[in-house]
């Protein structure tokens, strides 16, 4: 390998640091061992990384394009590091979770308050994910369990519907709009919008089902994520068309949902690995996740 891994460290480490000095308590190491390594660097790759100017590296355009590669490894590296971890304290009981961004924000705090009131001595790894990152994470048992809001296919994978949700509308209390019991495309016509990015499945859910009912909105913005949405359209600037898990349990404080009168739903999933058995943990966990799926169903807080 002409790139040493120790090179990489010490690169990586120069760059986050923009000095030697830096580097070198950064690693714990002495400054000219730094400066060796990164000379040698250099030469052995017969490429100019920085720009030595008052004390200071500068990084020349090659650096820049060759830390970001280095900071994939080194997030890889982190993957690896975490993986071990978890096999050095499988003494200690612990689960391992995540969900869509927006089941984040009500649902699953609500799973992991109750579920740790069952089990206080129980550690939890909990982050949320991307749909496309769930089959690479379950796999490779970074994780024992996710819940998605979005279809996901894969041979390997068990996908249990959970339940179902929907779209609503955000929008501050004093706002025309807050005085209708549900709101129609015909409504959000007439103000400024805030809609979910087609970069993202559930602004692609948005747009087809306007489409199939003839509409065409132009959203005054376009965000990648609820929370963005529902922070903005609290700032006036929009009635935000977000998930419902998103708006939940009052967690945006001046901002009333209302449903909309054409339904746009969706299904809350839960993703296994096929071919691994669940330990009792992962199936309390399961259990309380199920329990609490149905209480928001029961409860209908945007009927």
């Amino acid at each position: 390998m002409k790139f040493k891994l120790r090179q990489m460290e010490v690169f990586r480490a120069v760059m986050l640091t923009g000095t030697v000095s830096g580097a070198a308590r950064m690693l714990y190491v002495s400054q000219p061992a730094v400066s060796r390594l990164l000379n040698h660097t250099e030469t052995s790759l017969g490429i100019k990384l920085f720009e030595r100017t008052g004390g200071k590296l500068l990084p020349t355009s090659a650096a820049t394009s060759l830390f970001e590669e280095v900071q994939q490894v080194y997030d890889a590296a982190l993957s690896v590091d975490r993986f071990v971890e978890h096999l050095a304290s499988r003494s200690t009981t612990e689960i391992g979770v995540s969900c869509s961004p927006s089941l984040g924000l009500s649902l699953m705090p609500r799973v992991i308050e109750l579920f740790t009131q069952r089990n206080p001595k129980t550690r939890i790894r909990f982050h949320t994910t991307l749909t496309k990152d769930v089959p690479n994470e379950l796999l490779s048992k970074q994780i024992d369990l996710a819940v998605t809001v979005l279809p996901l296919n894969n041979p390997n994978l068990t996908v249990e519907k959970l339940g179902t949700g929907k779209m609503v509308c955000a929008m501050p209390d004093n706002h025309p709009l807050a005085a209708r019991k549900t709101i129609t495309f015909d409504d959000l016509g007439t103000h400024k919008t805030i809609f979910l990015s087609p970069s993202i499945a559930f602004g692609r859910l948005i747009r087809s089902t306007l489409e199939a009912h003839g509409v065409d909105i132009t959203p005054t913005i376009d965000v990648p994520r609820a929370e963005l949405a529902c922070a903005l359209a609290k700032r006036a600037l929009g009635v935000a068309i977000v998930d419902e898990f998103s708006v939940a349990n009052d967690l945006w404080a001046g901002l009333v949902v209302r449903p909309l009168a054409a339904t746009i739903s969706f299904n809350v999933n839960l993703v296994c690995a096929k071919f691994s058995v669940q330990s009792r943990t992962a199936e309390q966990f399961i259990g309380i996740l199920r329990e609490c799926m149905r209480l928001h169903q029961a409860e209908k807080p945007f009927a």
